[in-house]
């Protein structure tokens, strides 16, 4: 009987590869310029695997190059162009070292999050929700200092003398 020898291997996923468009060169560069001067920024997969994070700026813009490339399997793909399975590469420029560092931290769970906003309870604006101080069970929020507010005491204060000699002649004069 004659043995079967099966090849197995993977689907071929139709991807080609393009320089990246303005936007996207926009927020690799703005990362890539922070990142140059920012020292938790400059190597951002070791900070994650040191298990640091970003700085404020340096996770917005991170936020920001999430929104336009992403990495899986080592390669760079842009979500502008992704329609159902054919995905299309980006090309990094040299100059962007600290980005490829970014979608590398990416892939392996490094977590960007933009600020949840609050719900409103009107539909017409936005109020956020009312907190009270004995509502909060998270010790490690500051503790708010409790302000009262005095009533005013009023003191009735006496005009200088010019105007009480004013005050005089008109009252004088007005009764002749």
């Amino acid at each position: 009987m004659p043995s079967l020898v099966r090849q197995v291997g993977f689907a071929p996923i139709p991807a080609y590869s393009r320089l990246p468009r303005d936007d996207e060169l926009y927020v690799m560069k703005a990362f890539a310029r922070h990142a140059g001067h920012c020292q938790s920024c400059a190597r951002p997969y070791e900070v994650h695997r040191n298990g640091g994070t970003l700085c404020s700026k340096g996770h917005q813009r991170a936020l920001d190059v999430a929104q336009y490339i992403y990495n899986k399997g080592g390669q760079c793909f842009s979500l502008l162009d992704r329609d159902g399975n054919n995905r299309v590469q980006v090309e990094i420029p040299a100059n962007c070292e600290a980005v490829r560092s970014l979608l590398k931290a990416m892939e392996r769970g490094l977590r960007l999050r933009r600020k949840v906003q609050k719900t409103s309870y009107d539909r017409t604006y936005d109020i956020p929700p009312r907190r009270h101080a004995h509502d909060s069970d998270d010790s490690s929020s500051p503790s708010r200092e409790l302000r009262y507010i005095r009533t005013p005491s009023l003191e009735t204060a006496e005009p200088p003398p010019r105007v009480q000699q004013q005050r005089r002649e008109k009252s004088s004069s007005g009764r002749g």
